[in-house]
């Protein structure tokens, strides 16, 4: 076969040679544009630049010789083929070449590796490959001033060296965590998935060239627009803070690099403390500024505790920060629903990547700014996913900044505590920001770390007070007696113009009051908001509540008014919000009056810092913000806590175990810090914390060893297959959350669709029925999303509930549950009597 012959695609005129050519092209952009960034990164690890670079070629030019076979060929001219696998044969080729160097085994698992995650049972079942077609790789090793190996190695033995290295991997005399003196390491890890990372991009970036024959010189410039260099990233930023009067933690960013020897003794990490409102995204932005402009990283990591809350920092990156949309990728479990919605009504003509390429980027954090969950995080260290080895490499040159540390529990903390040790062994810049956490917290990231923390003053130093909290004793709702409290009432009939943010503890709970208050206040609008909404809703509310949040302190535009005005809801008036602990760092907004359930003290201040965010002092008259002018001068900040009762469900509930001892204690120990009504300060939230989380045996229990390290090292290569993707909950590799609940997917019985209503059945029979969705009654990428859209998730429970403890699957597609309740976008599901 001839050069025009030999194909390197089933599209019938991709052929090897033009693909080798445009790989090599995007791998030169990639490596000469980075080479600041990863020759300082090689230095850090000790690391020979030169042979990281020669090692990534070497893996590049090999890396689909596994394609030039006569079975591949054949395969790939057929209208429908089945591809047999060619990457592992690749490395045959490789291996015996004179630049293969057989103390650094990197450039043979990147290439043998770029199509698939190495486990311990990778080749278990591969067959030899078919003839290769060794005259026409002869020819090209020529072309391409390589020298064609003599293959003295027989097919057999490579096979035999392959898997006995495998074996070997998995040896303790060859495995370890940090000892360099071994083999396998985390830096050996580091360098093969950083490695990976650059092969797989210059691969996948050459065949969307190919795929919409993009030539000549738009190739570069495509290549700016989707992978710009540090340099470009720093000119785009380095006015990030505009004219923002800059606050206190902010200032002490630009003190840090005003002296010289920060940069010259080495980046060491941050630990940010600073209330709400404070500017800890901007403080982490002009932080990451002075590192792309210094030439120490290519990208920016932010992970943040739950899908809203990534979804909000999108939002807040493009519109608040001007970074370019094309720039910004986000991931987390539920993603596809967040970028249909933000797709919808947009002009998408001009994207680089349509929504499904969007997705696979971002999950493992190629682009210059990346925002996923801490447990997408977490689950890219170890063979968490599919891709967690890419992943793993592109951390390699990012900042990482893990935000909301207080929001966590116990476990999450000291999965993050692993993760730290891990960035810095590789010496990975990373920030850490939080509010209030109690000290025993604060002392597990402490050393190593430079601490910026906020004075907790304004403009003019005085200290801020933006809040006092009001007890009442009894509970908002009356589960008992299905009635709200009267007190409740009041405040709302008082507070006729006030944005009104109610946060509960449960789902019914939430579903009790908004019910009540849209019988009470039937010209007040209201919104509800908990876990119990469809996934394309859910984006929804999140975006009015956003709108609402935005519109106090500057114009809305006209599209933004018609976007809140087309789901019946109006900006020119209040809001009253009501929702579960879901909406706990999620929202976006300011309220004038916050009301809420007992909750631990960290939830509690949590939720405060949806109170007067851009405070001053609790008064109006004595704080000069844009929220304040807004109202009555005499108009006082307060933060209603209604009590629980004896139990405080979900935290404190009915069983029997030490745990749920401790977590009453919390309970009662916020009781009595609040229970004097004190105005909230960022030092007394500080103290408040320490005196209700002063029983160590509250920060015991998590094992590192058992819980990361194990897994972790097993998998530095050659681990265990993921159980099942993210998507479908497979955090089982690792467990990032000691809440981790199952849910079950449902489709509602009865709901609305292309303005109808119809059943979930006929739903699903039409979706299969339209040729934009599937193909012969198998459903395509649209017509799975599609179908996502409409899913909600509800816990095992819930499910038979309300299905009566009975199973119920539609018909012949087995795999969608009915939740047998209709659903209407105002409430969510419709009945009240099961849920908890």
């Amino acid at each position: 076969m001839s050069f025009y012959e030999v194909l390197a695609k089933s599209d019938g005129r991709t052929t090897f040679d033009q693909h080798s050519k445009d790989c090599e092209f995007v791998l030169n952009y990639l490596l000469s544009t980075n080479k600041e960034v990863l020759k300082k990164w090689c230095n850090r690890n000790k690391i020979a630049f030169g042979k990281f670079q020669s090692g990534t070629r070497l893996a590049m030019h090999y890396h689909d010789f596994g394609k030039v076979t006569r079975k591949w060929q054949e395969e790939a001219r057929k209208e429908k083929p089945n591809l047999p696998p060619h990457a592992p044969y690749s490395g045959y080729f490789l291996i015996q070449d004179n630049k293969y160097e057989l103390s650094d085994e990197t450039p043979l698992l990147t290439a043998i590796s770029h199509h698939s995650l190495l486990t311990e049972s990778s080749w278990s079942t591969l067959g030899y490959p078919s003839e290769f077609l060794l005259e026409y790789l002869k020819e090209f090793n020529e072309k391409s001033n390589f020298t064609l190996p003599p293959l003295n190695l027989s097919q057999s033995d490579y096979f035999k060296q392959l898997k006995e290295y495998q074996k070997d991997c998995q040896r303790p005399t060859f495995r370890t965590l940090w000892d360099e003196n071994k083999q396998i390491n985390t830096t050996f890890k580091a360098k093969y998935c950083l490695m990976l990372s650059l092969l797989v991009t210059s691969d996948g970036i050459a065949s969307k060239f190919e795929e919409e024959q993009i030539r000549g010189s738009k190739r570069t410039n495509k290549l700016k627009e989707w992978f710009p260099s540090p340099k470009m990233i720093y000119e785009k930023i380095k006015n990030v803070e505009g004219k923002k009067e800059l606050t206190g933690i902010q200032k002490d960013i630009l003190d840090l690099f005003s002296s010289p020897s920060y940069l010259n003794e080495g980046i060491k990490p941050l630990r940010i403390e600073a209330p709400c409102g404070e500017g800890k995204t901007l403080t982490a932005l002009m932080y990451a500024k002075e590192l792309f402009k210094n030439g120490l990283i290519n990208r920016v990591i932010f992970v943040l505790p739950t899908q809203t809350t990534t979804n909000n920092m999108f939002y807040e990156f493009e519109k608040e920060y001007d970074i370019p949309s094309e720039w910004i990728g986000i991931y987390h479990s539920e993603v596809m629903s967040f970028l249909i919605e933000k797709g919808e009504g947009e002009d998408n003509s001009g994207d680089a990547f349509p929504i499904s390429n969007q997705k696979y980027w971002s999950v493992f954090y190629s682009k210059p700014f990346n925002i996923s969950t801490i447990d997408h995080l977490l689950l890219s260290l170890v063979n968490g996913y599919k891709y967690a080895p890419r992943a793993f490499g592109n951390i390699q040159t990012s900042l990482v900044v893990i935000d909301e540390l207080h929001y966590y529990d116990t476990h999450t903390i000291g999965m993050i505590e692993c993760l730290c040790k891990i960035l810095r062994r590789l010496k990975i810049p990373h920030i850490l920001m939080s509010a209030t956490i109690p000290k025993q917290i604060k002392e597990k990231f402490e050393v190593k770390y430079v601490k910026i923390k906020s004075k907790g003053l304004d403009a003019n130093n005085n200290k801020k007070q933006p809040y006092r909290f009001r007890y009442h004793k009894e509970p908002i709702y009356d589960l008992t007696n299905n009635v709200c409290s009267n007190a409740l009432f009041d405040l709302i009939c008082n507070s006729p113009s006030l944005n009104i943010g109610i946060i509960v503890n449960t789902v019914r709970e939430s579903k009790e009051i908004f019910n009540e208050l849209k019988s009470k206040f039937p010209r007040r609008q209201i919104l509800l908001y908990n876990s119990e909404f469809m996934r394309k809703d859910r984006p929804i509310k999140e975006k009015i509540l956003r709108l609402f949040g935005k519109g106090i302190t500057k114009q809305l535009k006209n599209d933004e008014i018609e976007y809140c005005k087309k789901f019946g809801f109006n900006t020119n008036e209040s809001i009253i919000f009501v929702g579960t602990q879901v909406a706990e760092i999620s929202l976006n907004i300011s309220f004038d009056l916050l009301i809420s359930d007992l909750a631990p003290m960290d939830s509690l201040i949590q939720r405060g810092g949806r109170l007067h965010r851009r405070h001053s002092n609790f008064t109006a008259k004595k704080c000069n913000c844009e929220q304040c002018q807004r109202l009555d001068s005499d108009h006082e900040y307060h933060f209603h806590i209604f009590d629980t009762g004896t139990l405080c469900y979900p935290y404190y509930t009915k069983e029997k175990s030490k745990e749920n001892e401790l977590i009453g204690e919390i309970i009662d120990g916020t009781r009595r810090e609040i229970g004097s009504e004190p105005v909230y300060t960022f030092e007394s939230g500080i103290k408040m914390m320490n005196n209700v989380y002063k029983n160590e045996n509250l920060f015991k229990g998590f094992n590192p060893s058992v819980s990361f390290w194990e897994p972790y090292k097993e998998d530095i290569i050659f681990g265990k297959k993921p159980f099942r993707d993210e998507e479908n909950g497979g955090r089982m590799r690792i467990r990032t959350r000691r809440i981790d609940r199952q849910k079950f997917d449902v489709l509602p019985q009865i709901f609305k669709y292309e303005n109808k209503e119809i059943s979930a059945e006929n739903f699903i029979q039409k979706v299969h029925a339209d040729d934009k969705f599937a193909k012969n009654g198998k459903l395509n990428t649209d017509g799975i999303n599609e179908i996502s859209k409409y899913l909600l998730k509800i816990s095992p429970w819930r499910y038979f509930s309300i299905n009566h403890g009975k199973e119920d699957l539609i018909g012949s597609y087995k795999f969608i549950r009915i939740g047998n309740r209709p659903y209407t976008f105002e409430f969510g599901l419709q009945d009240l009597d099961t849920i908890i």
